[in-house]
């Protein structure tokens, strides 16, 4: 069985209170820091297979510091990428659903042919998503595989990975810094934990 756990990047001196970052590359702060050893030190038991990251730093070093007390490289993806938010970057979901309250219900009701205001086209974004995944489950198989990946593109992955409804996850909502993990046997996905939350067993996804 594979379990693919998706570790989400902890904050910068820029998102503290979970505004979108986007492609912008500040650093980890103080409790971004913090919290990726505690990611760290959450799977320091268990055997990985791989680390993958994203280019940015705030993505390179959490996924360092998970890898690191396994002796692994950091696999080092550009498909992983986050998404460029245009001007909603700097912004977090609650103040755009307030202040753009119209644009956002558009992008619920039709994610992939969303522009985000002068950023990219989702489309765009999720081909990016669905190159890296298809690397994924094209070259493991069995084992733990670790996924560094800001919070509303770890739920574009859950979504390729699974076939789960991406509305469904509520991609924008704050996920806390909480992991996501899935289980896949023979092709079949379980999604045994959200955003840090226990999923109820339910039967698994094809």
């Amino acid at each position: 069985m594979l379990t693919i756990v998706i570790v989400p990047v902890g904050a910068t001196e820029f998102s503290q209170k979970g505004e979108l970052l986007g492609i912008n590359n500040p650093p980890l702060g103080q409790a971004g820091m913090a919290r990726a050893e505690e990611m760290a030190d959450a799977l320091r038991g268990t055997i990985l297979e791989a680390v993958f990251s994203g280019p940015l730093k705030r993505q390179i070093v959490t996924a360092r510091r998970i890898a690191e007390p396994h002796q692994l490289p950091i696999r080092t993806d550009k498909n992983l990428i986050d998404v460029n938010y245009g001007s909603w970057s700097g912004r977090s979901w609650s103040e755009i659903s307030q202040e753009d309250g119209q644009l956002m219900d558009k992008m619920k009701r039709s994610p992939h042919r969303f522009r985000f205001p002068s950023g990219e086209k989702m489309k765009k974004s999720w081909k990016r998503y669905q190159a890296f995944t298809r690397h994924l489950l094209g070259n493991y198989g069995a084992g733990h595989v670790v996924i560094v990946a800001d919070g509303f593109v770890a739920m574009m992955l859950t979504s390729l990975i699974t076939g789960t409804d991406f509305i469904s996850l509520e991609p924008w909502e704050n996920s806390g810094s909480g992991i996501t993990k899935i289980d896949r046997d023979e092709g079949r996905n379980l999604i045994t934990m959200l955003k840090g939350t226990k999923r109820p067993a339910t039967p698994p996804t094809k």
